[in-house]
């Protein structure tokens, strides 16, 4: 029952314009793409893992621009981390296009230790965070890389918690980053949004889309894959026919 009810749930959340399996725009001349973030990115290399099914997919539905997909997640980084590591573990690999998922740390963290606001000294305040990404950013595209930033998943699978509420300023910093920047930002909130709600509102509880309400199980990673491709241009019908 609740495995119908997820294929539902993500039919609906996925549901797009079909269209011809063209190469998209934004990955013409794209030989190297590395994906930086966390350990859910770093769990995302796993068989079914996010990143797993990206490299899958693409390297399936366009085998002639032969397409390297990089995983460049360590488990516990937060913004800071990241950009200490940017030119050995991203700029080194010489990518055409990077991913950054960062937010879910900076946050989480600060609720660590007894700190209900958040602001505990192991989480990375929203200014410093801001910085930090677009320092990546600016890197990036100086040497020469096209930037798509991730917004953050979810801190637990409800919608009103301190953690979430405080995670939507540092995802409202992101998009305005990609904006002034010039890169692509691709939205997890919404689809996220949608099939929580839709399954709480049917009456199940407990998590669908994750483990432990921050890392991804099967049916997050999918999710994941799915609206990353769709948002790198990848038509609907393209993505359906890559078999998990």
């Amino acid at each position: 029952m609740r495995r119908l009810m997820l294929a539902g749930l993500l039919a609906a959340a996925l549901a797009a314009p079909t269209a011809r399996a063209d190469l998209p725009p934004v990955l013409r001349g794209v030989k190297t793409i590395v994906c930086l973030g966390d350990s859910i990115t770093q769990q995302g290399e796993a068989p079914g893992g996010y990143v797993w099914l990206v490299r899958r997919a693409l390297q399936a539905i366009y085998p002639d621009q032969g397409i390297e997909v990089l995983n460049a997640g360590i488990s516990g980084h937060k913004s800071n981390d990241m950009l200490a590591r940017f030119d050995r573990d991203v700029l080194a690999k010489k990518p055409d296009l990077v991913t950054i998922s960062v937010g879910v740390n900076d946050v989480w963290h600060g609720f660590y230790d007894n700190h209900p606001l958040g602001d505990g000294p192991r989480g990375v305040p929203l200014a410093d965070y801001r910085r930090n990404v677009e320092e990546m950013v600016t890197r990036a595209r100086s040497a020469g890389a096209r930037v798509v930033i991730l917004s953050t998943t979810v801190i637990n699978e409800a919608r009103e918690t301190p953690e979430n509420a405080k995670l939507a300023g540092y995802n409202a910093g992101l998009r305005q980053i990609a904006r002034r920047c010039g890169a692509l930002f691709i939205d997890y909130q919404k689809p996220f949004r949608t099939v929580i709600d839709a399954f709480r509102a049917a009456g199940p509880r407990g998590n669908l889309l994750t483990t432990d309400g921050v890392h991804m199980n099967a049916a997050g990673n999918s999710l994941m894959a799915h609206v990353l491709l769709g948002g790198l241009g990848v038509p609907v019908d393209a993505r359906s026919a890559v078999k998990d």
